[in-house]
């Protein structure tokens, strides 16, 4: 497999230097620069966060932020391969067999990983190189904390379902169990219920560190204010001074990244914010953790979403990058069927296995899965 590498150099005041290498050879320089405004931004979250919600609405402008991705991966691709003459050539080499192609965006800071790499795209290709290519984004800076196991005769796969309005067991999960039992893998999956986050406090210290190989989240995400938090108090949807194991939320500038669990109470949800979360996964030796939920991938600052806590303790970033070409109807088809391909990766690729570059984390040698030092899923586009 050959291994496209994009390397993060040194932010500037217009964007970034970077360098391109092919298979760790020669290593071409380029400049990188957000090929969108702000404004644009703003309209591509419009449409891959609220425009599916009702398709039949804001039809015209649909069409015109779909249209605008296409317009942002060539962007992308033109700085990427096309500022070097001898560059494009070695990539024109390798264009004939992408699904042998690894594409590995490198970085030291969460600005140059906010870009949205999955949507670069050839402008001779019908679609994004990441529908055919496998795309992989590494995090270079040091952990205090690295995630390695002995090997295991199953891996064990703990299910964190908390989406209260929505039958999240029947979208995500049961498939998920369905398929594993269909292809008898030897994966012993549990499901956490309830998915407060006591009972998910409970469960890793019941269990003991190195016990879970994979955790799964699916819920809901958001970036908010203080006085969004606020609101949603008042209006009964959030647990507030009864926040298990955590204190009071204070009053607090800006925005903040929060995944909500369920509440203890019925009815309510737990904002549980992203440096927590990442304080009650450290030390337990879990070295993969998937999570599916609203605005993960989102960027504002290095601090403002929910992946940079996470990233401190060792976790990679895979993004597989699907595109809708139906409406709302078909959104958890595509959810699953994008699941569905990650987990096949994990579990059945003989040769999937990424080390964290950093910490050179061993891989589980002797055992029949793949090792991974750490792994963030994080849809952005669907």
């Amino acid at each position: 497999m050959t291994t496209i590498t994009i390397r993060e150099q040194e932010s500037t005041d217009s964007g970034f230097t970077a360098t391109l290498s092919f298979d760790g050879r020669v290593n071409y320089p380029i400049v990188i620069t957000d090929p969108f405004t702000p404004k644009q931004e703003q309209i591509l979250e419009w449409y891959f966060e609220q425009w599916l919600v009702f398709p039949q609405l804001g039809t015209v402008k649909a069409s015109q932020a779909k249209e605008s991705v296409k317009s942002y991966g060539e962007q992308l691709f033109e700085q990427v391969f096309r500022t070097n003459i001898d560059a494009y050539s070695e990539y024109r080499q390798f264009r004939g067999n992408l699904s042998q192609i690894q594409i590995e965006i490198e970085s030291q800071t969460p600005e140059f990983q906010s870009l949205h790499w999955e949507a670069l795209r050839d402008p001779d290709l019908p679609r994004p190189l990441a529908v055919d290519c496998l795309m992989l984004r590494k995090h270079t800076k040091p952990v205090p904390i690295g995630a390695s196991m002995p090997a295991f005769p199953v891996i064990n796969l703990l299910l964190v379902t908390a989406r209260p309005d929505e039958d999240g067991y029947r979208t995500i999960s049961r498939p998920l169990i369905e398929a594993i039992e269909t292809a008898k893998l030897r994966v012993n999956v549990e499901l956490l219920r309830p998915a407060t986050y006591k009972a998910l406090s409970d469960k890793l210290e019941e269990k003991g560190a190195g016990y879970y190989h994979i955790i799964h989240f699916d819920a809901h995400g958001s970036l908010m204010s203080y006085e969004q938090v606020q609101k949603g108090i008042e209006k009964k949807r959030y647990t507030f001074q009864a926040r298990w194991g955590r204190e009071d939320i204070d009053p607090y500038e800006g925005v903040k990244a929060f995944l909500f669990l369920e509440g203890e109470s019925q009815g309510k949800a737990d904002p549980v914010e992203a440096s927590e979360l990442a304080g009650l996964l450290t030390g337990k030796g879990i070295p993969v953790c998937i999570l599916n939920a609203c605005q993960s991938g989102k960027q504002i600052s290095a601090s403002l979403t929910l992946t940079p806590p996470l990233r401190k303790q060792g976790v990679f970033i895979f993004k597989k990058y699907t595109t809708i070409k139906a409406k709302s109807l078909l959104i958890k088809t595509v959810f699953l069927a994008s699941f569905n391909s990650l987990y096949s990766k994990i579990f059945l690729s003989p040769t999937l296995c990424l080390i964290y570059s950093c910490k050179k984390a061993e891989s589980l040698a002797n055992s029949s899965f793949p090792g991974l030092a750490c792994l963030f899923l994080s849809f952005l586009f669907y």
